[in-house]
């Protein structure tokens, strides 16, 4: 058995092995990455859990009463020349705050709650576009290592015809080295695919929180055209928006918090005492004067505050758009490019390799010519896995920036 053919039945051995283990696990596809990551990134479970503490701050602002009751009491003795008295009273009040503050200190944790659910929103949009890119890098992981084990069995049986004309002596010692070196090439290109495969799942394992190794199938092909207007319909949904406009009423309800406190709270209140035998029961009533704390540090940064954030919705708003519009161009031409290497490249390739291979067969052609037109209809197909990753790539960047992808 020579050095070529041993070789091959040692990487077919370790490509069953790897075969076997994959199919262990389960085959996810596009939809059931990203059903688990809506379910189990640790990024979306963290900001669903935010949403819970927004929601007792709600709880809190929603008391009717912030102040609780206050109890006096006193207790004493009175003495005089002739008689002593233990005097005592005692006295119960409750203090109010204006029906603006309150409503005030609701709108605003209200606000807070609609920025921790955008906030969940957006981190779905994040770590969807990050599971699925993670999903498409292994597909194209996949798809080279597959385009490198038939190019690893061609080269193989090059060498080994390579080597049994150089014994009979048809062809050089240096025709049997440039084989070998070819050989060698495509298994350090397959090395590197695995890389890539290993690094893209570890980053899908880590997103989707899988103790086990992942699998994956489907196609790297793209689903097909998007329409422009119908994704900058739907960009004006982004989370990113929502969370602003939450921030601008947090804001204004700040600002109206301010200006509650020009208006005076009060307190009602009921005092009992007993002064040398006598029973006294007086009623009672505070006001404060709103004279010098008259809210005027909660008005002047709530309305800072909601300019700044007006136009920073302005800003987001434009730049939303043209994200959306250069991700439709980049899909456009992506798009484009896939469409081209399927009219007019991909067509002839496995016909043009049989022919070469039966030239070299015949000895119509040189070693260094066979390998030159391998090596191009190999690097044409890398180009056209390429070119679907990068189309699928651009398509998931134009479905997330739309607020498509959720």
């Amino acid at each position: 058995m020579g050095i070529g053919t041993r070789t091959a039945a040692v990487w077919v051995l370790v490509c069953l092995h790897s075969a076997s283990t994959a199919a262990q696990a389960k085959v996810m596809t596009l939809s059931d990455v990203l059903a688990r990551a809506r379910e189990q990134a640790p990024q979306i479970v963290s900001a669903r859990l935010a949403v819970e503490e927004a929601r007792g701050r709600l709880v809190g602002a929603s008391v009717r009463l912030r102040a609780n009751p206050q109890l006096d009491a006193a207790v004493g003795n009175r003495s005089g020349q002739d008689t002593r008295f233990t005097d005592f009273e005692v006295a119960i009040g409750q203090a109010f705050e204006p029906a603006a503050r309150r409503s005030a200190r609701i709108d605003s944790a209200s606000a807070a709650v609609s920025q921790s659910t955008a906030n969940v929103d957006e981190a779905v949009r994040t770590v969807l576009r990050s599971a699925a890119s993670a999903y498409y890098r292994v597909l194209h992981a996949d798809e080279r290592i597959r385009l490198l084990e038939n190019a690893y069995s061609l080269a193989a049986n090059v060498y080994s015809t390579a080597d049994r004309r150089f014994q009979a002596g048809d062809i050089a010692v240096l025709d049997v080295n440039i084989a070998r070196a070819s050989l060698a090439r495509v298994r350090a290109d397959r090395e590197a695919a695995e890389a890539s495969k290993a690094l893209a799942l570890a980053e899908l394992r880590e997103l989707l929180r899988l103790d086990r190794d992942a699998s994956v199938g489907g196609s790297l092909s793209p689903l097909g055209e998007r329409n422009l207007n119908a994704a900058l319909e739907a960009s004006s949904a982004r989370p990113e928006l929502r969370m602003l406009d939450a921030d601008i009423q947090e804001a204004e309800a700040e600002l109206r918090l301010g200006q509650s406190f020009s208006r005076p709270d009060y307190g009602l209140g009921v005092r009992y005492s007993r002064e040398e035998g006598d029973q006294i029961v007086l009623g009672g009533m505070t006001v404060t004067l709103p004279m010098f704390a008259k809210g005027q540090e909660e008005r002047a940064v709530g309305s800072a505050r909601a300019a700044r954030l007006r136009a920073e919705l302005d800003a987001a708003r434009a730049r939303i758009r043209g994200e959306v519009q250069a991700a439709f161009d980049a899909y456009s031409r992506r798009l484009a490019a896939v469409r081209v290497l399927e009219m007019d490249a991909i067509p002839g390739l496995d016909e043009n390799e049989r022919l070469a291979t039966r030239s070299f067969d015949v000895g119509q052609l040189g070693l260094p010519e066979l390998l030159l037109i391998r090596r191009e209809i190999l690097e044409t197909r890398f180009q056209y896995v390429d070119a679907l990753l990068e189309a699928a790539l651009a398509q998931a960047d134009l479905d997330a920036s739309a607020a498509m992808l959720r």
